[in-house]
């Protein structure tokens, strides 16, 4: 079985800062399907994708391929999911939204976006 090294150390790392997929993704003005993806090992990266998300995570990428040794993979291993059952809103949101045209999901790429920044000032006060 092949070890989804990178996707192993992103989740990690995302969760460790404590921001959804769906927060990193728009961090990083990827989709939370991408980040989905890699961390699932359902899909390859690219050198540009990866320069986005380690600067969304203020890291460097070659972090992304360290190993963490087995005790690290069994931590994360027994971490419960995050989402429960708002996994099941958050699928209907992206099925709603890939049937938008580009520039209204651009619309609220930006409204997020500026609530994201919005909170992150409010935790630093």
């Amino acid at each position: 079985m092949k070890k989804n090294l990178v996707g192993t150390n992103l989740r990690a790392m995302r969760e460790r800062l404590g921001i959804t997929q769906e927060e990193l993704a728009l961090r990083c003005n990827l989709t939370q399907g991408y980040i989905n993806f890699l961390e699932n090992g359902k899909r390859g990266y690219s050198e540009k994708s990866l320069e986005k998300i380690a600067h969304a995570l203020g890291i460097m990428i070659s972090e992304l391929f360290e190993e963490k040794g087995e005790k690290a993979s069994t931590i994360i291993a027994e971490q419960p999911q995050p989402y429960g059952k708002r996994r099941r809103i958050y699928d209907n949101i992206i099925d709603l939204l890939d049937k938008l045209p580009t520039s209204v999901i651009d619309h609220y790429r930006i409204i997020l976006q500026a609530e994201i920044e919005i909170r992150e000032k409010e935790l630093v006060q």
